[in-house]
Parts: structure tokens; sequence; C-alpha cells
């Protein structure tokens, strides 16, 4: 038995491993492997479990550098770049990616499960006090990102706010800086696209930076344990109702038509959610809602109502816990190959924008930990879901810094800092440009 296990490596046989390298090598080299859905997510899943792997078991780079996911978007990106990935597959990946939108249908698995896994009364209490975490890291980011910009970079105040401060801050990219490049366009009657080009390079770097970060939140967490909670959770008042309701489930039976409801259910969520972003209720005072956000709405008023049964809540939560095995190396390979622009993250790398980027950062751990802690949260997990899912590329870079941070049950306050949050940005953006512009 252990021969058996030595020759194991997550939990397949290395022959087994050793034949699906072949056959994915074999098939991107000759370009006759092809480019549907089923070969595509075989291939991102072989070489993203193999990656995400062997960073997990790094020493170094699991403890200090994010681990397998950063690893994998480091190497997925080069490797699109250095054109080791043929044309046609990085297609292939990228209409996967966007076209399907698979990585829309993971974060909806994600979000909806991480909402039914908390109990109704600790979620209530908690989104009460989530609003001053997201202000409270962007109060934090500006009054950093401005004392640093000035005294060392003598930039001006509209410089700091504009290039810097409001784009990294602003929910993504997709969400963020490419609507927010419209609104300078509108406002000040620049180039969108020039400010999009400058928006996403800060935007990049502070990505990469947040990953770093995640990791070492998480590794103060371990040394100082009264600053953080179980990952799963922000209240520090939250333990016992939690508690209650895995006790309460543990012995609620889950069936497989149980889990192909909460599929169903899940899909439906997302839908409605997008019902209310393209057609019931796009903006609200003018700014646009993003679908993510009715998501998290949705899944928070099914949650909280009280409609679905015990069964069906479990149902949804095991469907999750299922397919985040094997999907999640191929979501991330995905974003690899599609998302991350090896050039532009390169030609990002000055010292000006290293540093501001970090000084953003920095402010909005200290903002979002701070706010946190007066509102009953454990700062370490309010200043990684309210601060750094603040300053990500949105969706992709909540995986990345919760699975970094091993927080992802989280998921829940990642999204609305991402939607949310970044829907109140877009906002202010549009005053701070008339201002400064």
């Amino acid at each position: 038995m252990n021969t058996t296990k030595k020759m194991e490596w997550m939990g397949l046989p290395l022959y087994v491993w050793v034949v699906l390298v072949a056959i994915t090598v074999a098939g991107l080299a000759s370009g006759k492997m092809g480019t549907d859905f089923g070969s595509t997510i075989f291939w991102l899943t072989v070489f993203g479990a193999i990656i995400m792997g062997i960073g997990n078991q790094l020493p170094i780079v699991k403890d200090y550098l994010g681990g397998g996911p950063l690893l994998l978007l480091l190497l997925g990106s080069f490797a699109t770049w250095a054109k080791l990935i043929p044309e046609a597959y990085v297609e292939a990946t990228n209409n996967w990616m966007a076209g399907i939108n698979f990585q829309a249908f993971f974060l909806t698995l994600l979000i909806i499960s991480s909402v039914m896994a908390i109990d109704q009364k600790t979620l209530a209490r908690s989104l009460i006090g989530y609003l001053p975490c997201i202000f409270g890291g962007l109060i934090g980011a500006g009054i950093l990102a401005v004392l640093v910009g000035m005294l060392f970079f003598r930039l001006s105040l509209g410089d700091i706010l504009m290039t810097y401060v409001m784009p990294i801050m602003g929910g993504g990219s997709a969400a963020g800086a490419l609507p927010m490049s419209s609104i300078y366009e509108e406002v000040t009657g620049n180039s969108k696209d020039v400010y999009y080009g400058i928006a996403m390079s800060a935007l990049m770097v502070a990505n990469v930076l947040c990953i770093f970060f995640a990791v070492g939140l998480d590794l103060l967490g371990k040394k100082i344990p009264s600053l953080t909670g179980d990952g799963s959770q922000l209240l520090r008042t939250g333990k016992e109702p939690k508690t209650e309701k895995t006790q309460k489930e543990t012995d609620v039976p889950c069936t497989l038509e149980d889990m192909g409801n909460g599929m169903m259910i899940m899909a439906g969520c997302w839908v409605l959610a997008g019902l209310f972003s393209k057609w019931f209720l796009p903006k609200i005072f003018g700014v646009s809602i993003h679908q993510y956000a009715y998501l998290v709405v949705v899944a928070v008023v099914l949650n909280l109502s009280g409609v679905l049964s015990s069964k069906l809540r479990k149902g949804i939560c095991k469907v999750y816990d299922v397919m985040k095995v094997w999907l999640t190396p191929s979501v991330f390979a995905g974003m690899a190959v599609s998302l991350l622009d090896f050039q532009s993250f390169i030609d990002a790398l000055s010292a000006q924008t290293l540093i501001l980027a970090a000084s953003i950062i920095i402010g909005c751990i200290i903002g979002s930990a701070i706010a946190g802690y007066l509102v009953g949260f454990y700062p370490i997990d309010a200043a990684v879901t309210g601060g750094l899912c603040m300053a990500n590329m949105g969706g992709s870079g909540d995986m990345l810094i919760l699975s970094a941070g091993h927080r992802m049950e989280l998921m829940t306050y990642a999204s609305i800092s991402s939607r949310i949050g970044g829907a109140i940005i877009l906002a202010i953006s549009s005053v701070i440009f008339g201002m400064f512009g």
C-alpha cells in the first residue's frame, strides 16, 4: 500500500500523468488536437494541475510566493508571450474564457455556494458592516498613495488619483478600467484608449502584488491567530452560529438529485442576475451594475429568505466541492493564457508604478483592517476581502488572491468588493475626472 501511494500524485498513478502529458504535448505540437470545448478543457486541466501541483509543493513558492496559482499565472502568460503555445489553441482558450465564459460559470458556483455555506444570522450581520471595510480601504489607499506620490515622485494630486488610485481600486478590467476609460473620455475629452493602456498597466502590476500581500497576510495570521478567523467568516463573534449550522446540516442527506437541482438553481441565479444587469435595472443613479453584483444580491436574498431547504443548500455546496477539484486548474490556466499580457506586465514594471501600486495596496489593507476591526470583523480577513480584492483585476484576481491566502470561502465578500465596490469607484471617478481632468 505504501509503495502504491508513493507512485501516485494528486490522486492519480504517475503512469496516468505520463500518458496525459504525452497526449497533450503530442496534440499541441502536431496541431492535430481539436479546439473544441472538450479538447481545450483537457489540455488546460493537465498543464494547470501539474504546474499548480508543483507550485504547491515547492517550499519557498508555496510559503512566500503564492503557491501554484501565481506560478501558473506567470508561466502560462510567459508561454503565451513566447509563442510556446500554438496560436490556434490560444484562440480556443480565449473563446473558452470570454466567448463561452466558463470563468463566469466557475465563479457562479463559487459565489452561490459560499453564500449558502453561511448561516442567515452571520450573513446578515456581516453584510451590514462590510461597506465600511470598502470605504476604509479606499480612504487608506488614497491617503498613502497621495503621500508617497507627492513626496517621492512630485506628482500632482490629480495624476495620482486618476492614473493610479482610481484604476487600481476600480473593480478590475472589464467592469472597472474599461468603463472608467469611457467615463474619462466623456468627462475630459481625452482619448479613452490612451487612458485604458495606462490604467491596465498599473492594474496588472497591482494584481500580482496583491497575491504576494495575500500570502503575507496569511502568514501574519498564522503567527498571530487572534487577527484572523478560520478562513470562512469575517465576524469575530460569528463562530457559534457557524458551528451550530455546521453541526445541524452535517446530518442532512445529499443525493445526486439534490446536486442536480442545486446546479439548476445556481444557473437560474446567474440568468436572473443577467436579466437585472441587462434589462430590469441596468443602472442605479447612472452607474452600470455588473452581473456579478446582482448575482451576490440574488444569492443573499435566497439565503436570508430561507426559501431553500437544507437539502438544496447542501446540494449547492456539494456541487462546488466536487467540481472545484478539476475545474480550478483549468480555469486558472485559462486566466494565465487569456488575461495576463506578459509583455505589458514587463513594460509596466517601473520603480514608480511598483512603489505607487504597493502604497495603494498597503493603504487599502490598513484602511480595511481598521474599519473591519471597528465593526467586529477579523482585521486580516477584512483586509484580504475589503482591501486586496478591491485592488485587483476583478473576479479572476479574487480567485488568485483568495487561493494564495487560503480563504476561498470568503468569495462572497470578495465579489462585493470587486463589483459593488467597483461600481462605487466608477461613480467617484466621474467626479475625480471632472475635478482634475
